[in-house]
């Protein structure tokens, strides 16, 4: 199996393309194109490989030879040269359980599974095209071992193991979207990703600073978006493909269209997708012991000029929870050899304002506490250029580089009630960053990653006053540092694979950071004028893959990770429930130290079960904390007194937990699927719960399908999380539980899909099917009631 492994591995990196005899190869089930099929002769001295039309060249065969269709997701296929002579098309049937896929993330170039030592989710293309998730936070709970928070109708911040927002790092087409003012608290940024191109999505859980540097404390998820193809020698590859969704418990409506043009040497994609999502209606049906909690009684509106509370005629209705947003994307491919590879990669991605109904349903007294709390347009600009060199030479098999640029807009603007002050906070981030990734392969056993990282973040930061009545302004407390923050991050690591044997693979790596924090202040209320820091930071991993059959495949990974302090945990001003968190200068890096084991068993390729448990020990971990400044405990800000906290380093703390994963065939058309989470962590330091730990979670779900139909029966599930494991610092969003905490819950949800033409899908869904109202964990909005979706989907 191991060399069948690199063997694959060799020929993705080595590929050429010759003239001759075309043949396509097709999913037996829907007739779509199958890429990365190798094709070998039984003396494994001849290969290629299909590309991504799924089409091959049999040319560079004999017509003796018997060659060999393998692809871990298909049954493999044996055919005579000679028999191959008059076919077009060659039709692989998809294995029931898939004990082998490919894996992106783990090393930046696609690899086998199979000698990867991290639990890694995959969302394939088939997957994400069947969810019925409005943003790229909503289809990660496909996986069934992710929770998501979500403060608002426009928002979605992914838990990871006890690990959330700056401590996780997002990636979007291999670029690092964690920017210097990436909060700890809830992080909302993923919705700026459009869910409606990606091709792919991976998660690798635990710390994988080795291969992406720091804030991957908790893991990576990483959102792969499509990329243009080429056409066929001189044929003109023409391809569109377009939806509509409608979902009912928003009365949201999605449209987007995507097309690709392709010549031989050049491609072009363009995609644009628009949603447009009213305000929430949570579920009706109610366990009586909840009372009223959750349900929206009043809000803030203006009579005569003057801000009142007025009545929620249907407290169902979570008004201030609709938004709209508009996402382009434009890429161009140029190829102008079989060994060189361009991508020109432009995202852009826009919102309206999107109200923080959490702060606009908190009560001061019996009145509500604000009239006004929005975030501006969530604006997000990402221009990319990529190359991919693949001529084999002596330093090299394979090498990308990889330069971005990328404009955040981020502000906020809220107005207590009956203050006629609006307070708004703009912030503004530029990115610049260089990445360069090489892998050389030798041998049959060898494989060498390195690379290199430069990362440059600016932040400019705005505040001011504005009278609603005489739109007179003055000066405010800026939220980060008003002289502006600079931040330098430079890198370099390395990953070694070694295929033992056939049964045994040594994954062993290493990473060096080094990184410059600056920011300025003109701020009376603070000791000091500026922050500077300089920090270094290493990293190392080592893991082992033990497969002692074709039924078991063990792995167990020792592994460090870090988080350089960022923005928004030195330099941040801002007020949350009782709390307001200020500046501290003495933070320093973060660190995770993690143990993991991984028992994979597969039975007859109908069933498979993984196991993962893990220890993650922090040492200096940020965490918030009470805090003195100027010899005080607390401080009038915006209008109110306010106890401080700040950002410091705990020392210790520990998260440890285990998930399991069942996936098995009943019969051909029958699949069942479940996973379940449970997670536990603890501040050492301060002997208290630490923060954003998820209670016990998972999903379970029943499948049937033939064709181009399927009926998918599932279930979501969270326990209780009790007010004695929350975090006293506010990061487990008390204010919005009940008085023993976040209550348990389950739905029962339902979605059928089918062909209804060549070029046409419909998808039908029914969420929440019993209408339950619920909210999850630490969530300051409560989730749709039932929820009917209808999506169109036209392909050609």
């Amino acid at each position: 199996m191991a060399y069948r492994i690199l063997f694959i591995l060799s020929i993705l990196a080595s590929t050429s393309v010759l003239k001759g005899q075309q043949v396509q190869v097709r999913n037996q089930s829907d007739h779509t194109p199958i890429e990365s099929v190798a094709v070998f002769n039984m003396s494994r001295d001849k290969a290629a490989i299909t590309d991504s039309l799924g089409m091959i060249n049999v040319s560079i065969f004999q017509g003796n030879d018997t060659i060999i269709f393998q692809h871990p997701a298909y049954m493999s296929k044996e055919f005579c040269r000679s028999d191959l002579s008059d076919q077009k098309e060659v039709f692989l049937q998809r294995k029931r359980i898939l004990i082998d896929e490919y894996v992106i993330s783990a090393s930046k170039y696609r690899e086998s599974s199979m000698i990867i030592p991290y639990m890694v989710d995959v969302l394939e293309d088939n997957v994400l095209m069947e969810s019925t998730g409005f943003s790229a936070a909503d289809i990660l709970e496909e996986t069934g071992n992710i929770l998501v928070q979500r403060t608002q109708g426009g928002g979605g911040s992914p838990i990871l193991r006890g690990f959330e927002a700056n401590k996780i790092l997002l990636v979007v087409d291999g670029v690092r979207l964690n920017n210097a003012i990436y909060r700890n608290g809830h992080l909302q940024n993923s919705i700026t990703i459009d869910n409606s191109i990606l091709e792919r999505t991976e998660v690798i859980f635990g710390p994988t600073s080795i291969m992406y540097g720091s804030d991957a404390l908790g893991g990576v998820v990483h959102y792969y978006t499509k990329d243009p193809q080429l056409g066929v020698d001189s044929t003109t590859l023409f391809d569109a493909q377009a939806y509509m969704q409608y979902a009912s418990a928003m009365n949201g409506i999605t449209g987007h269209l995507d097309f690709t043009v392709g010549k031989k040497r050049w491609a072009s994609l363009t995609s644009i997708t628009y949603k447009e999502l009213g305000d929430i209606r949570m579920g009706s049906w109610r366990d009586p012991t909840l009372g009223s909690w959750g349900e929206l009684m009043h809000y803030v509106d203006q009579v005569d000029g003057v801000d009142s509370t007025l009545i929620n005629d249907n407290p169902l209705i979570q008004l201030n929870t609709g938004y709209s947003q508009m996402d382009i994307l434009q890429k161009i491919r140029y190829t102008p050899s079989q060994y060189v590879d361009w991508i020109l990669n432009m995202q852009y991605s826009t919102s309206s304002d999107i109200d923080r109904f959490d702060k606009l349903n908190d009560y001061s007294g019996d009145k509500l506490k604000y009239a006004q709390y929005y975030y501006g347009p969530q604006n997000r600009l990402l221009v990319s250029l990529k190359n991919v060199l693949k001529k084999v030479n002596p330093v090299f098999t394979n090498m990308t580089t990889l330069v971005a640029y990328q404009s955040i807009d981020e502000d906020r603007y809220s107005r207590k009630f009956r203050n006629e002050e609006l307070l708004t906070q703009q912030e503004d981030v530029m990115v610049f960053s260089l990445n360069l990734d090489l892998v050389k392969i030798w041998g049959a056993k060898h494989k060498l990653h390195y690379g290199a990282e430069l990362d440059y973040n600016l932040v400019e930061s705005e505040a001011w006053y504005e009278n609603i009545q005489t739109g007179e302004w003055q000066a405010a407390q800026t939220r980060y540092p008003e002289g502006g923050s600079q931040t330098w991050s430079a890198s370099a690591y390395t990953s070694y694979k070694w295929i033992m044997n056939e049964k045994l693979v040594l994954n062993l790596g290493a990473r060096y950071n080094y990184g410059t924090l600056y920011s300025s202040f003109d701020n009376p209320m603070l000791p000091y004028d500026d922050i500077s820091m300089k920090h270094g930071s290493l990293s190392g991993s080592m893991g082992l893959v033990y497969s002692p059959s074709d039924r078991w495949h063990l792995n167990a990974i020792l592994s460090s990770g870090f988080r350089n302090p960022n923005v928004d945990d030195y330099g941040k001003v801002r007020a949350k429930e009782d709390y307001v968190t200020v500046p501290n200068p003495d933070l320093s890096p973060e660190y995770t130290y993690n143990a993991e084991i991984g028992i994979n068993r597969f039975i007859e390729d109908y069933m498979k079960i993984q196991l993962v448990g893990f220890y993650t020990y922090l040492d200096n971990a940020i965490v918030r904390t009470g805090y003195q400044l100027n010899g005080e405990d607390s401080l009038y800000y915006d209008g109110d007194q306010y106890r401080i906290t700040a950002n410091y380093n705990a020392g210790e703390a520990y998260i440890y937990g285990a998930s399991m994963d069942i996936t098995t065939n009943l019969n051909k058309n029958i699949s069942l699927s479940g996973s379940i989470n449970y997670t536990k962590g603890h501040n050492l330091s301060d002997d208290v719960p630490l923060g954003h730990i998820p209670p016990l979670f998972g999903r379970t779900s029943l499948t049937y399908r033939k064709s181009r139909f399927f009926l998918d029966t599932y279930f979501v599930y969270q326990g209780w999380k009790y007010t004695e494991d929350f975090s006293p610092f506010g990061e487990d969003n008390e204010g919005e539980a009940m008085e023993y905490g976040f209550p348990s819950w389950w739905t029962a949800n339902i979605k059928v899909g089918f062909g209804a033409w060549k070029y046409l899908d419909f998808m039908l869904a029914v969420e929440n099917l019993f209408d339950q109202f619920y909210k999850s964990y630490a969530s300051g909005i409560s989730a749709p009631g039932r929820n009917f979706i209808v999506t169109a989907r036209f392909s050609l």
